[in-house]
Parts: structure tokens; C-alpha cells; sequence
């Protein structure tokens, strides 16, 4: 899919950062349109159907947060990708980050401290900062693989079913299909694992893309994916181990 197709709302409360991200991904090919408010991001989602929303976590409005617009979105049923964009790093205040996965979210991109320091203290566009820290480099590779999955139905072997961008998946019993439903953390283990079908994905890079705590916790959602994905969940033909190290999907049976 070309990404002249795609649509990015870009939600921040600070206009730098609007100033500066809007137009590189514009260069990239990107349709980019703007809101700096949760109430503005609400109204754009409504009225101009954006196939992927960049949002800041804080927003600076105690009323309605970027973690409120995800929840909003989300209860009504609309599963478009967010990936949020934020100054707070797991390591230094993980309820953030745990709170905005719980809601729906897709992934996230840490604006380093520095750059908040550069914007606040210096108060200068921090546009060759960025260029050197390559943060938009690491958020143009996120936005391109939330948005290669859009539309993207597959099947495999004639009993699973699965379209990543609208978050289904189905399985074939008594001749029908039928829906499964997927917490958010087993769906994005499953999307993941599609993704790099065929190939092992170590449990560390599981863990640490998807802010699973521990080993012992990631084992207890594969062991219930696989009681809802496979024919015989004690004999996966999906959701392979791999040597201890980690899982693959394997696609080819």
C-alpha cells in the first residue's frame, strides 16, 4: 500500500512538536493533518477518517488527555491505529504506558528528555536536535509498519482466519466461521508473531515490545492464545516454542 494513501492525525498540545513532525511526514508521503486539543482530535477522527493517529499522552488539559482520547475511541468501536508520542518512559513512570495499552493503544515513541529540556529552557525549534537523535526516523518505521497491515485478511491451512487492522480473528468449527475474542495483550502477541511468520521472535523482544512483565506472565498469555487459536492447544500448530528461546508463528503447515 502506498503511503500517499494514508491519512496520519497528528495530536499535540505543543505546536514545536507539530512543526517540526507534520513535515517530515509529509516529505515521507503522508497525508498529515493536525488537532492540539482532545476535544479537536475527537472531531478530525469523525470528520476526516485519518488511517493512523500520532498522540501525546499529556495534552496539557487535565479535562481530556491523550490516554482519554484512546479510551473514547475505542469504546465505540473504532480499532484505527494510535501510537502515542510521549516524554514518559517506562522505566520512569510505567503506569503511563501500562494505562495507554489497557485503553487500546498500538505502540508509543519516547520523546527524549533532552528535547523536552531544549523546548522548555531554550525555547528554540528543536528540528536539528531531532534530526540528530533520529526520534521522527524511529516513528516514520513504527507509523510504515502499523499501516502495511491495514486490510490485510489472511488465512492459514482453512482454520484460522485473521485481519490484523480491524483486530479479527476467526476460527473454522462446525463448518463455520467463528469469531474469537482476544484480549488486547493476546491480540498484539499474535500480530506480532504474524508479522515475522516463519521466524523465531526471542521472548525478551516480545516482552519488551509489548511491556509484559516477565517471563512467567508472557507464558500465561501464549498458553491462553493458544487455548483459543489452536485445534488442539496442547499440540500448537500455530504458536510454536522455539527452542526455549522464544515463539514463531508458523504459517505453513
Amino acid at each position: 500500500m502506498s503511503v500517499k494513501n494514508n491519512k496520519i492525525l497528528l495530536v499535540d498540545d505543543n505546536p514545536r512538536i507539530r512543526s517540526f513532525v507534520k513535515p517530515t511526514l509529509e516529505d515521507a508521503g503522508f497525508e498529515c493533518i493536525e488537532a492540539e486539543n482532545g476535544l479537536a482530535a475527537l472531531e478530525k477522527i469523525e470528520t476526516q477518517q485519518p488511517d493512523l493517529i500520532v498522540l501525546d499522552i499529556m495534552l496539557g488539559d487535565d479535562e481530556m488527555s491523550g490516554l482519554d482520547v484512546c479510551k473514547v475511541i475505542r469504546k465505540r468501536g473504532d480499532r484505527i491505529p494510535v501510537i502515542f508520542l510521549t516524554i514518559k518512559d517506562r522505566r520512569e513512570d510505567p503506569r503511563y504506558l501500562e494505562r495507554a495499552f489497557q485503553l487500546g493503544a498500538d505502540d508509543y515513541v519516547v520523546k527524549r528528555e533532552e528535547l523536552r529540556q531544549l523546548e522548555e529552557r531554550m525555547g528554540i525549534a528543536p528540528t536539528e536536535f531531532i534530526t540528530r537523535k533520529s526520534d521522527i526516523e524511529e516513528l516514520l518505521s513504527r507509523i510504515k509498519a502499523r499501516l502495511n497491515v491495514i486490510d490485510s485478511e489472511q488465512e492459514f491451512n482453512g482454520y484460522l482466519k485473521t485481519n490484523l487492522s480491524k483486530q479479527q480473528v476467526r476460527v473454522r468449527k462446525e463448518n463455520q466461521w467463528q469469531e474469537v475474542h482476544l484480549t488486547n495483550t493476546e491480540f498484539r502477541i499474535l500480530s506480532l508473531l504474524i508479522k515475522s511468520a516463519g521466524k523465531p521472535v526471542g521472548k525478551v523482544q516480545i516482552m519488551d515490545s509489548l511491556d509484559i512483565d516477565g517471563e512467567g506472565s508472557l507464558q500465561n498469555h501464549i498458553w491462553r492464545l493458544r487455548n483459543k487459536i489452536e485445534p488442539v492447544p496442547d499440540k500448537p500448530e500455530y504458536i510454536l516454542t522455539y527452542h526455549s528461546i522464544g515463539y514463531r508463528f508458523a504459517s505453513q503447515i
